[in-house]
């Protein structure tokens, strides 16, 4: 695993996943129907309501906008996900479909 970001943990833990990347609501309806439980979700904004419903589902969540009181982090506490805010992602492969972690400090690591 290499490092390729840095964020803040807002709620929960250490995490690993397979990275999902949410851009609209299309790409929430189309995860809506797949077995998310070892699903750590990427998306870009912080006051996205609409991946709300895929939290149950899901291990975790990484954005790289907001913080603590974001509407995202404070929703992602009430389900007791791990959650990154603020992340700052320096990778140039493809996010989607990764094996991704995160620690307890905020750092995003992805496989090779």
């Amino acid at each position: 695993m290499i490092k390729i970001g840095q964020g803040n943990l807002t709620s929960g833990g250490e995490c690993q996943g397979t990275l999902r990347v949410v851009e609209d609501v299309a790409d929430v309806l189309r995860l809506m129907k797949e077995d998310l439980v070892d699903v750590i979700l990427f998306t870009r904004s912080a006051s996205v309501t609409a991946v709300t419903p895929l939290f149950p589902k899901i291990k975790g969540v990484i954005c790289t906008q907001g913080g603590a009181t974001s509407h995202l982090a404070i929703v992602a506490r009430e389900f007791d996900l791990c959650c990154v805010m603020g992340s700052e992602i320096d990778y140039q492969g493809e996010l989607e479909g990764n094996s991704i972690s995160f620690n307890q400090e905020g750092e995003i690591f992805a496989e090779k």
